[in-house]
């Protein structure tokens, strides 16, 4: 059975409408699941051991688990105190690993010089691989520390005894080599994967023998823009340097178009009409808007009045907060038949109601619609124009909007909303007749929210008895959206069984593959906070077009060696090529690293563990350091205000940094979650909602007449983000359920 709490959530919705509740039913099932990925304990070890250091009571083995915790919560300074007062007598001074430890605690506190010593030490004593590791992180810290002649020995060291990844640390042995001959053999020796860095190094050894042209050649091989074109600046070619620096702009990317800014603001500024254009739509997109504002008003002055040029304009103003003067830049857009035409017409609309001037905003919507019904938002402002007429009680005009509306978009989503919201409405005052009538037009017409629809007609039907008719609704979602959050819900109301998703055969992987994870491995061990990882990480993904059991390999490494990002979007990369319903497919884009953790903290508050796994898919995909734009951080997404309140209630030490510590965030997390599911009766589905919008707006849609409907309430909830994270999660928890089964057989 599933714990009490999660009853309300897993069984049958119960659509209270007619004076009837649909009974419950479990539909929980035994299913597979694979390998947890590594957990870690950081906060909690640092919590534990706190009070046993500080009384003189803890093992070395508790003393170094003490160190590694403070390293992981960046307190270097407490963890060297604990290593140092360890060491005071000779033994431990000839560990490699606790010199190791202090040698990181000692680089994490910004002493290099120190780090590098402490490294040699370790990998003067160590053997093996792990010598050559220690030798490589004692060349980068003599190199940060400037000590030259020190890094090269290691790197030399480090190389011989690292043959698998020799030629990456090559190319760090060739930075400090002063022979531009050695330097340059020793970058041959680099793999291909590595390209852009051995290209980046060689071009930094030709530049210090004087090879300019040879050193911008390398630039370019590189891809290395901002370089380029400061290279040739300084060789007297302007015009090879503006075209390095504007490729940097047509490359769509972010940290390319920031490392070029200062010499677009400088000796590159764009001087033609297109080159401004061009850079201010680079810079728009890293929000300089100031720069991007000048330049495009040196091409209005100059007579442009293009419509892309004046959406462009209108976009920056009002980005700027110059609203008034964007809605004349976005009407001047708005003349002719130019395709930017629409999107003109529909930013304006927008911005009229943003400013409060609704009668011309919504008028400026309906004008757009008619002029651009093939647009995505054409349906969208039809939509909103309606429901802003019933608000006023202006009834005849919204039923007329509505009319044209479900005739000319019958199956876009927002159709489907307004018939679900005429629904509720017609439920409310108690017209059932033309509830049902809207609702099977949904169906009848295959509408975005035909699923919706076919749920609360089964309840209708259950209510008045004719449970065959109801049964045969839901049977009919769940064989259509059988992965998805009407397929759960509707599951749960038949008291079907979730999809048995077998474990997949462990794939013991290409030889290939595994040779190049087994290099990355130690590539990271040598080089934690390189540039190096990223190289070969990179590379890897971009191997997504080889076989697709390739592919899947390398998901798997990367996502079992935390990076999450990149292993999901290569396992959605092969559903565009093969399919979702896989189960290693499926395994990889609902992947569950921490499950140790989350189980863990599930007991503790009380929680279905699946909910928790869920949950954090959907918040952070398990990325630990994401922030949100609105600033919530960590695995799950907590504002820090929120998170210190949480731990203040716990009694616990707090400090924000700590947000971006798994342990730590997801047990201030989970107890935030523990108190919604307290105050919300176990109603998962509202305590998801205060969750992502608080509890305010929660409290609020609680008081519509028909809040008990469950599945009615997610429906109405008048925030995309919002309706959209409830039904994810609740689909998450199913698809968690199937795919990662009770490893013990008394647990949830």
């Amino acid at each position: 059975m599933l714990p009490p709490r999660t009853l309300r959530f897993a069984g049958a919705t119960g659509l209270i409408l007619l004076g009837l509740t649909l009974p419950t039913s479990d539909s929980q099932q035994a299913v597979q699941h694979g390998p947890a990925a590594d957990d870690v304990w950081s906060w909690h070890s640092a919590e534990r051991l706190r009070s046993v250091v500080r009384e003189k009571r803890a093992t070395a083995d508790e003393v170094i688990e003490a160190a590694q915790a403070e390293l992981a919560l960046a307190r270097p300074d407490h963890a060297l105190g604990l290593l140092r007062e360890m060491t005071a007598d000779s033994a431990p001074q000839r560990d490699p690993r606790i010199l190791a430890l202090m040698a990181d605690a000692a680089g994490q506190a910004g002493e290099v010089r120190e780090a590098g010593e402490l490294y040699a030490r370790a990998g003067a004593v160590a053997v093996g691989v792990e010598r050559g590791t220690l030798s490589a992180r004692a060349g980068a810290a003599f190199e940060r520390a400037g000590d030259i002649e020190a890094a090269k020995e290691q790197y030399r060291r480090a190389r011989l005894a690292l043959p698998g990844i020799g030629g990456w640390i090559a190319i760090r042995e060739a930075a400090v080599t002063q022979s531009t001959a050695e330097a340059l053999q020793l970058i041959r020796r680099a793999p291909p994967e590595a390209k852009r860095l051995a290209n980046r190094a060689k071009a930094t050894v030709l530049l210090s023998a004087g090879d300019s042209v040879a050193a911008l050649r390398s630039w370019v091989a590189a891809s290395d823009d901002t370089a380029a074109a400061k290279l040739a600046l300084s060789l007297g070619d302007t015009a090879a340097a503006r075209g390095h620096a504007y490729m940097a702009l047509r490359a769509n990317d972010s940290a390319r178009v920031r490392a070029v800014l200062p010499l677009l603001r400088g000796p590159l500024r764009p001087t033609t009409s297109a080159e401004r254009l061009q850079a201010a739509a680079a810079v728009r997109g890293i929000g300089e808007m100031r720069d991007g504002l000048a330049w495009v008003e040196t091409v209005v002055a100059a007579g442009d009045s293009s419509a892309p040029t004046m959406l462009l304009f209108g976009r920056l103003l009002s980005d700027a907060g110059r609203r008034a003067e964007a809605l004349g830049a976005y009407a001047s857009a708005m003349k002719g038949a130019d395709p930017e035409a629409g999107s003109a017409a529909y930013r304006r609309a927008r911005l009229l109601l943003r400013v409060g001037r609704r009668s011309d905003g919504y008028a400026a919507l309906l004008a757009f619609a008619e002029a651009h019904p093939d647009w995505p938002e054409a349906a969208d402002a039809f939509a909103e124009v309606a429901a802003a007429r019933r608000r006023a009680g202006r009834v005849r005009e919204a039923d007329s909007l509505v009319g044209v509306l479900t005739e000319r978009w019958p199956r876009d989503p927002a159709v489907g909303q307004v018939r679900l919201e005429r629904a509720a409405a017609a439920l409310v005052r108690g017209d059932s007749g033309d509830a049902v009538q809207w609702l099977r037009a949904e169906v009848n017409a295959e509408g975005a929210q035909r699923h919706a629809a076919q749920l609360l007609l089964g309840h209708f039907a259950a209510a008045r008895g004719r449970h065959s008719e109801a049964h045969s609704r839901w049977y009919a979602v769940v064989q259509d959206d059988s992965l998805g959050y009407y397929g759960a819900v509707a599951r749960a109301l038949v008291g079907g069984e979730l999809p048995r998703i077998a474990a997949p055969t462990p794939s013991e992987g290409s030889i290939r593959i595994r040779a190049a994870f087994q290099r990355l491995d130690v590539l990271r061990d040598a080089f934690p906070d390189g540039p190096e990882v990223q190289e070969f990480v990179e590379w890897l993904t971009s191997q997504r077009d080889g076989p697709v059991s390739e592919v899947l390999d390398i998901g798997e490494g990367l996502v079992a060696r935390g990076w999450m990002r990149e292993g999901v979007r290569l396992g959605w990369h092969v559903v565009r090529r093969h399919t979702l319903h896989d189960p290693r497919v499926l395994r990889l884009v609902y992947p569950w690293p921490y499950r140790n953790l989350i189980e863990s903290e599930a007991r503790k508050f009380d929680i279905d563990p699946y909910l928790l796994a869920a949950m954090i898919r959907q918040e952070s995909a398990f990325l630990p350091t994401v922030t949100s734009r609105a600033g919530a951080r960590g695995l799950m997404q907590l504002m820090p205000a929120t998170a210190a309140y949480v731990a203040k209630r716990l009694r616990v030490e707090w400090r924000d940094p700590f947000l971006g510590v798994p342990d730590a965030n997801v047990h201030i997390g989970s107890a935030h979650l523990g108190a919604l599911l307290r105050r919300y009766d176990g109603a998962v589905l509202h305590a998801l909602a205060a969750y992502n919008a608080g509890g305010t707006p929660v409290n609020r849609w609680l008081r519509r007449p028909d809040a008990q409907a469950l599945d009615l309430f997610v429906e109405r909830i008048p925030y995309m983000e919002t309706r959209n994270y409830v039904k994810s999660v609740r689909r998450n928890v199913d698809l968690y359920r199937a795919l990662y089964p009770p490893r013990d057989p008394g647990s949830s």
